[in-house]
């Protein structure tokens, strides 16, 4: 199997599993929003320690004696934390919708930066399909008259993650080791002063609770490492494009959780969805420029 099969199906499993995690995070909506952010940096940080402990590769932090690439990956582990806050905050407050919808912004975001820094084309085909899935994201906007806040603030966030993700030399665990270690300091700090208010749900949360926590971790990293794994392999604007995915999911979830669906939603999405399906026709049929974005992918590797 290349690296492009591979990358697209790596891909397509963590937005998979990212559209089903709202029913997981839901189970947690008694706790507050940022303690689980601090539970999610915490114990990720713990398994990533684990693992490069055990395949004794610790001199990852190495990364730490460059300041360039320190900088980039705070600023990675910055767009991190603000997009798991955003995203939680939205699933515990009955808004899963809303986050869906924020990822179906993230796409067009995934797909201008793919066009503008990486120097990567849309075919015929994809130019139609971009054009309909930007109609439907802001007819979304319009029709909301007013700022959907979560929408703007989740599908930015996790684009400009995504390119610079696709910068970076490391693999999948090692990014998130220092990812989750810069932001570690951060969880501390959230937890010491939730402490000080109120009870710390890990150790005084019910059976369910604690167990949920427990596995945040898990939960968190898995398709995050699939993700960097995956944006490696393929190009950014089918990153961008295979997005799709998730949200849509999202938006199913968010239905069997209880939440409306409004009319000017199905007409947004109604667009998008048939972008969706334009764009996976013209990745069948193998698309030049898409063979372009591979083989130029490929080069920049190699020269990496």
């Amino acid at each position: 199997m290349n690296d492009s099969k591979k990358g697209t199906i790596l891909i397509i499993i963590a937005y998979v599993l990212w559209g089903l995690f709202p029913f997981y995070w839901a189970q947690l909506n008694h706790v507050s929003s940022i303690e689980i952010i601090a539970y999610r940096i915490l114990l990720s940080f713990i398994m990533c320690l684990i693992y490069l402990i055990y395949k004794k590769e610790l001199s990852v932090f190495a990364i730490f004696k460059n300041s360039k690439a320190t900088i980039r990956f705070i600023i990675i582990s910055l767009l991190l934390f603000i997009n798991w806050f955003t995203f939680i905050y939205a699933v515990t407050n009955n808004m899963v919708i809303d986050a869906g919808m924020g990822y179906y912004l993230n796409p067009i975001i995934s797909i201008l930066l793919g066009i503008l820094f990486l120097k990567e084309k849309l075919g015929k085909a994809q130019i139609v399909a971009f054009i309909l899935a930007i109609f439907g994201i802001v007819y979304y906007i319009v029709s909301m008259g007013v700022i959907p806040y979560i929408t703007l603030i989740l599908g930015t966030t996790f684009g400009v993650y995504g390119l610079f993700k696709k910068k970076t030399k490391l693999s999948g665990m090692h990014s998130m080791s220092i990812e989750t270690t810069i932001l570690a300091p951060i969880a501390l700090i959230i937890l010491f002063a939730v402490s000080r208010n109120n009870d710390i749900s890990l150790f005084t949360g019910d059976t369910k609770t604690i167990v949920i926590i427990i596995f945040a971790g898990l939960i968190t990293l898995t398709p995050l490492v699939l993700f960097a794994e995956a944006t490696k392999r393929i190009p950014l604007i089918r990153v961008g494009f295979l997005q799709l995915i998730a949200p849509t999911m999202m938006l199913f979830t968010g239905l069997a959780m209880g939440e409306d669906f409004s009319v000017n939603r199905i007409i947004s999405l109604s667009f998008i969805w048939i972008a969706l399906f334009i764009y996976s026709i013209s990745i069948l049929k193998g698309d030049n420029n898409d063979r372009k974005n591979n083989k130029r992918l490929s080069t920049n590797s190699r020269k990496s």
